[in-house]
């Protein structure tokens, strides 16, 4: 019984060992999948779309006394936000929807409540515990 024990113990523990190996090569080798995947997709396509220069349009370009570009985007602002008549009119949104409290009725004790042998169970006690040879016994405790 030992034996066999420490013969699965140890079969257990080969096997945690040649599986992580196998993780570790795949998470080695799956660097260089992520790459290749990577540099062959949109994303790729996305990530360099974005680090291009813009369209002239919306560039303000100035000259520099060493022939070197600086560029300005210009930057689009919204016109601020107004309330109109309309916002405020609540007619508009609903008014016949008002909401009211809702209140519920004091809880009360019922007779039911009060019947004790609908909660006392008489038939299902249950006996006392016992201290049983096995629970001391060191050839069980003892490996």
């Amino acid at each position: 019984m030992k034996t066999k024990n420490n013969v699965q113990k140890t079969v257990l523990r080969t096997a945690a060992v040649i599986v992580s190996f196998v993780l570790i090569s795949f998470t080695v080798a799956a660097q260089g999948f992520w790459k290749t995947i990577l540099a062959n997709s949109s994303f790729n396509q996305i990530a360099l779309a974005m680090a291009e220069t813009p369209n002239q349009d919306d560039v303000s370009i100035l000259e520099t006394e060493n022939n070197t570009s600086v560029y300005f985007i210009d930057q689009d602002m919204d016109p601020e936000l107004e309330i109109e008549d309309w916002m405020i009119e609540t007619a508009n949104f609903g008014a016949e929807y008002l909401l009211e409290t809702e209140t519920e009725n004091e809880l009360e004790v019922e007779e039911w409540m009060l019947n004790e042998d609908l909660f006392l169970d008489n038939e299902n006690t249950e006996s006392p515990m016992v201290l049983e040879s096995w629970m001391t016994s060191e050839k069980v405790w003892n490996n």
